[in-house]
């Protein structure tokens, strides 16, 4: 089987990316310009399906019997042509946005991130897709996956202990956190405080985790480094806002 994707492909291709693209409109435009860099890299190596159905009803053991099972779409899905097999890889893509406005003078192009907030819901989502690759491979239908999470939002990226000690993990969501040097150790499992009112029915339920991951989040890119190229446009001036960051986590088999 082929090693063409593994963590460290992926960091280069981010890297790469980010000297073209510091910035993205949207998760979707994100996830369309990530799959553009692969396959111009990759060529007539790999084949690449955006949102490509995942038919299993059953393909999150957590979910079993939820009828939107068998409509799991997964973010970017490539099949590495090998001498001797297929390779099956999915990515899974989180990008969380904090308060934004700026302007290209590259390109003249002007991008304007709204706040997200409900970070207890974003850090959900992001174990989430973490589970659902997991479950994927446990079915056979990919070989290995990545979920890549990339904000300007540093509350979501602030070192685990730094939390702790603000907070005292108080928060209905400490067991979703994504927070620097997270390590898990599966099989593990997260759900809400019962203390509190779970915020979103579709998130009720726990998640499993059952490999081991640790959290690491790199700059990608700073824009109050790129002002030759970049201006700001708006008066809502927060300097974290201008640094953003990403994560990867590679997931290479579900039952670890």
């Amino acid at each position: 089987m082929s090693e063409l994707f593994n963590e460290k492909e992926i960091r280069e291709l981010m890297e790469k990316l980010s000297k073209k693209r510091p910035v993205f409109c949207s998760e979707d435009d994100f996830k369309f310009s990530l799959a553009w860099e692969i396959k111009e890299k990759y060529r007539d190596d790999v084949e690449i399906i955006l949102e490509k159905k995942m038919n299993n009803k059953n393909a999150s053991s957590s979910e079993e019997g939820d009828h939107k099972n068998k409509n799991q779409r997964i973010d970017i899905f490539i099949r590495v042509k090998n001498e001797n097999d297929i390779e099956k890889i999915g990515i899974e893509l989180k990008y969380y946005t904090a308060k934004l406005e700026w302007q290209d003078n590259r390109n003249g192009e002007t991008f304007i991130l709204a706040s997200q907030d409900a970070n207890d819901l974003r850090c959900y989502d992001a174990w989430k897709d973490v589970e659902r690759l997991e479950n994927f491979i446990d079915k056979g239908f990919i070989n290995k996956g990545f979920a890549i999470w990339l904000t300007n939002d540093n509350s979501l990226t602030k070192d685990c202990i730094d939390i702790e000690n603000e907070n005292k993990n108080t928060a209905n969501y400490d067991e979703f956190r994504i927070c620097n040097k997270r390590i898990i150790n599966g099989p593990k499992k997260m759900d809400w405080k019962k203390t509190e009112k779970t915020p979103s029915k579709d998130r009720e339920k726990p998640i499993t985790i059952k490999g081991n991951y640790k959290v690491y989040w790199k700059e990608y890119t700073d824009l109050s480094n790129e002002q030759k190229n970049i201006n700001e446009k708006s008066s809502y001036k927060r300097n974290s806002n201008k640094v953003f960051k990403y994560a990867i986590l590679g997931v290479i088999q579900g039952s670890g």
